[in-house]
């Protein structure tokens, strides 16, 4: 049996045109892609405004800064924060998260659907009766030096209102800022069987919540920042868009729209606090427990604060 040689002539002419195919084609999506990109109703703003902040809202753990925009592939782009785990004591080094959203709508953002761990936990059972009542937490807490840096979630015994919570930061001179966030609305858990809808997650509210780009004109006063606070976060969820996907992060509009004109705070996140002064806030009857999610020596730490 004779085997016919291949025509290797034509086999590389056969070549030479998928290539050119391939090029072209290569170079018509990139200029298709750059056209949109520069005719888009689309930009690095609005998704820092939305989904920017919406990630941080809904990661408490995390500790996520100002991020940055990159081009993607057709109808994607890609936004990226800088950010690390909130945990006690010094950085464990950065980490970048990304937020991919399309132009059809939809928003991919991996690893920043809610929090997770210990501090998933502390969240999820806010609004429960606290399976660790005070006399638990206060023998913990004075078992270990009193030094030691927390990150800690406040139970109230009822939601507080702005001006309830001022009373109680001027009681305990607590003057807000990037190491007391506010709970307004606590999560909504998969295992609810009153109701078919979907699992959301904790809106967790903090003056560093936007990105500095964004901000409004307002002004912090120390243990009245929960006014401003409160004033930030309705102006934020005012400029979204009912149609925004926020499914990524586990919240939708109405979830964000009910907890703005509700304006209770259910409990705080406080970050990088003294274990003693933790301690102080379980004497207060308006506390129902407190949830250490993280404890470690500060070793910069001179006793004289």
């Amino acid at each position: 049996m004779n085997v016919r040689e291949p025509d290797w002539a034509y086999v590389a002419r056969s070549l030479v045109k998928v290539l050119a195919v391939t090029a072209a084609l290569y170079l018509a999506f990139s200029t298709i892609d750059r056209v949109l990109w520069l005719f888009a109703d689309y930009d690095d703003e609005r998704t820092a405004l939305v989904y920017g902040t919406a990630a941080r809202v809904a990661n408490p753990d995390k500790r996520l800064w100002e991020g940055h925009g990159d081009a993607g592939w057709l109808l994607n782009t890609t936004y990226t924060l800088e950010g690390e785990p909130r945990r006690a004591g010094h950085s464990a080094g950065g980490k970048e998260y990304e937020i991919v959203p399309n132009w059809f709508g939809t928003v991919r953002a991996p690893s920043l659907n809610g929090p997770s761990g210990s501090f998933s936990y502390a969240i999820t059972v806010l609004e429960t009766r606290p399976d660790v009542v005070k006399k638990d937490v206060r023998k913990t807490i004075d078992a270990l030096p009193q030094t030691l840096d927390a990150v800690a979630v406040v139970q109230f015994e009822q939601p507080m209102t702005s001006e309830q919570l001022i009373a109680f930061n001027l009681r305990h001179k607590i003057c807000g800022g990037r190491d007391v966030s506010y709970v307004y609305a606590p999560s909504r858990s998969e295992y609810d069987d009153s109701s078919n809808d979907p699992p959301l997650n904790a809106v967790v509210w903090n003056r560093d919540m936007t990105e500095d780009l964004i901000q409004g004109e307002l002004t912090y006063r120390c243990e009245a920042e929960p006014e401003t606070a409160l004033a930030e976060f309705r102006k934020w969820v005012g400029q979204l868009d009912k149609w925004d996907d926020l499914s990524a992060f586990m919240l939708d509009y109405r979830w964000l729209n009910w907890a703005a004109e509700d304006g209770l705070v259910h409990g705080l996140v406080v970050d990088g606090w003294k274990l003693a002064d933790l301690r102080k806030l379980l004497d207060d009857s308006e506390v129902r427990t407190i949830r250490l999610a993280d404890v470690a020596f500060d070793f910069d730490f001179d006793g004289d604060e």
